[in-house]
């Protein structure tokens, strides 16, 4: 019945005079594959597992790549070959001959004739350039009925992003998609096909742009970047310094005591010992793990105290996850054209993290001098002071025993290389440190293989490697703002410390008229 009436539309627009061609079918098709699409993508949401959505997004992706084949082997006349659509018009009878006998079989040939070379003549073919630029038009109009669906953001990572990637194009290779157009393929090109795509692309769409720049790349990109600024802003979350100083200092004694103060067992922090013989460590060495090195290490955490190391390496080990996370979304032939843009975005809010945590730092520094000059008895100075130093370690930690701040801000040379030959030549924050944390994530210098060694070979290395080679400024900000702050914070400490041992000794030498000075003590 559907063929029958399609005929006598046909039928209908040659009894007005109307011409012909493939246009309004063309149309209509793509129309069709279109609704198809739309339905395909519905079996698929943003809150579904990902491996799902990446299913649904290559059979979309199948659907485009045998539409547009269809089209060409429909529409296109290559060579001196009429298209399909044409050659099925004009070998089929009119509707008022599909059906019963033919009781004059003479008569309905002429008739036929008549009809056909009427048809013909009013036929006409479509342009090469006509079905490209529809067939490019409906392509736009399927990537936003795709970006519309938001699927994307069920992928959660960019090691995700990545397999996905992988499946799709593997998809846009594979000969399997495309096995219907194989066979025309051949006629046109006379020999098999190994990528069809690519075939299809160059004569129905006279373009070599890639799919997955036209429907895909685009969308990676931002879902990347809404993946980094997730990360740093749960990395911010996490890090509640305020709070943690708070509870920290709460532990001692709230007794405005100075000398037992300064005589009290502590194991928070701010206790350094180090023995002559860990003064040969150095990067120079070895890149092996020395017994002066684990030495070192032990005074470095019995110097900053177990909160201090905690808040460090949780944006250590933050800093490190986003970052592999980035080099594994690289793995892609689009890696250096991902790299410029990816890469400052990356350092701008790596910067913009650590700054939250420096500005809540710095405020709570302004309170504590505010605090000491005020002279509030309700907080005693041991506990402004404890507070003081508590923010000159966890800030010392930052600047000097820190590896993945650095290394995110530096050049993204040195994203790939992570071994210690490389160490004298990255930025200052890392420079200085001889051996960094105790943690999985600062090792030491002959430990500092995890991004680099597994990705010698790959794609990604060759885009890190063509990376300019300077640090970003937004490092040179952060240090400078690091150690500021720093030198802030323990200036409070000094100040507090002067005016006590003035007292001390002032009284103490009240007690003796034999050593009473003229001039005050301080």
């Amino acid at each position: 019945v559907g063929v029958e009436l399609f005929w006598v539309w046909i039928e209908c627009l040659i009894g007005y005079g109307v011409s012909f061609g493939g246009f309004i079918v063309l149309d209509l098709f793509l129309e069709s594959r279109k609704s198809w699409i739309s339905q395909v993508l519905g079996n698929a949401g943003a809150g579904d597992d990902s491996s799902l959505v990446v299913s649904v997004l290559c059979d979309v992706l199948g659907i485009i790549q045998v539409s547009v084949g269809q089209v060409g082997e429909s529409f296109l006349q290559v060579l001196n070959d009429m298209p399909l659509f044409y050659k099925v018009i004009l070998g089929s009878p009119p509707a008022s001959q599909l059906f019963g006998g033919i009781p004059n079989p003479e008569e309905e040939v002429k008739l036929w004739k008549s009809f056909r070379d009427n048809l013909e003549s009013v036929m006409v073919m479509l342009d090469k350039r006509y079905i490209a630029d529809t067939c490019f038009a409906w392509l736009k109009e399927c990537v936003n009925k795709i970006s519309g669906r938001n699927l994307i953001d069920a992928i959660g990572s960019g090691q995700e992003l990545a397999s996905a990637e992988k499946s799709i194009r593997e998809t846009m290779e594979s000969k399997q998609v495309l096995q219907g157009s194989l066979e025309w393929l051949k006629s046109v090109f006379g020999s098999e096909i190994e990528l069809p795509w690519s075939r299809i692309r160059e004569l129905v769409l006279e373009d070599d742009s890639d799919l997955w720049d036209e429907i895909f790349e685009g969308a990676f990109l931002g879902r990347m970047k809404a993946i980094i600024d997730l990360r740093f802003r749960e990395l911010t979350g996490t890090v509640d310094v305020v709070n943690t100083i708070s509870a920290v200092v709460d532990s001692f004694t709230t007794q405005n005591d100075v000398q037992r103060y300064l005589i009290r067992p502590y194991a928070a922090g701010g206790v350094w010992f180090l023995e002559s013989n860990a003064k040969k460590t150095g990067v120079s060495s070895g890149f092996k793990v020395h017994p002066e090195e684990s030495e070192f290490q032990s005074c470095l955490n019995a110097y900053f105290g177990p909160e201090v190391s905690r808040i460090r390496d949780a944006v250590d080990v933050s800093c490190q996850s986003i970052l592999e996370d980035l080099l594994s979304f690289l793995e892609s032939p689009k890696a250096s054209q991902r790299l410029k843009d990816l890469a400052p975005y990356l350092q701008s809010k790596c910067y913009e993290s650590v700054s939250t945590i420096l500005m809540a730092l710095q405020t709570e520094l302004d309170s504590l001098y505010g605090s000491m000059e005020n002279g509030n008895k309700e907080v005693p100075t041991t506990v402004t002071v404890e507070k003081s130093l508590f923010i000159g370690r966890l800030l010392f930690a930052f600047q000097n025993h820190s590896k993945h701040i650095p290394l995110i801000l530096g050049s993204p040379r040195f994203w790939a290389s992570g071994n210690a030959s490389t160490v004298g030549k990255l930025p200052s924050l890392v420079k200085h440190s001889r051996f960094g944390s105790d943690s999985s994530v600062c090792d030491s210098p002959g430990r500092q293989t995890n991004l680099g060694s597994k990705r010698q070979n790959s794609s990604v290395t060759a885009a890190l490697f063509g990376a300019r080679e300077g640090a970003s400024h937004e490092l040179e900000e952060l240090n400078k703002t690091i150690g500021d702050l720093c030198i802030r914070a323990y200036n409070l400490w000094i100040l507090w410390m002067s005016d006590e041992l003035a007292a001390i000794v002032s009284q103490d030498l009240k007690q003796d008229d034999a050593l009473t000075l003229s001039t005050p003590g301080r």
